[in-house]
């Protein structure tokens, strides 16, 4: 695993290992664009690509992104209008 996407798990997935993190590919890429530094992103975007960012954005799982967040990545990947986020579903 590359030493740099560990560092960045860590830091924006604190609460699990950061392998486990990286396995989830769509929430760790989520998780980077709602809390990852400029330079995360940029490093993040270089190794995955703007059409995977794209993928995960719209895979988001409810509560991941905030409202900032989950507007700027539709605009900044040309997604156009975000739209309503995701939610929680209850039984």
């Amino acid at each position: 695993m590359d030493a740099r996407l560990l560092r960045i798990a860590r830091r924006v997935v604190w609460w699990e290992a950061p392998e486990q993190a990286l396995v989830r590919e769509d929430d760790f890429l989520c998780r980077v664009m709602a809390r990852g530094t400029l330079e995360d992103v940029r490093y993040v975007e270089s190794t995955f690509g703007a059409p995977r960012l794209r993928s995960a954005l719209l895979a988001a799982a409810p509560g991941v992104l905030d409202q900032r967040s989950w507007h700027y990545w539709h605009h900044r990947l040309g997604l156009g209008a975000a739209g309503p986020m995701p939610k929680r579903r209850f039984a």
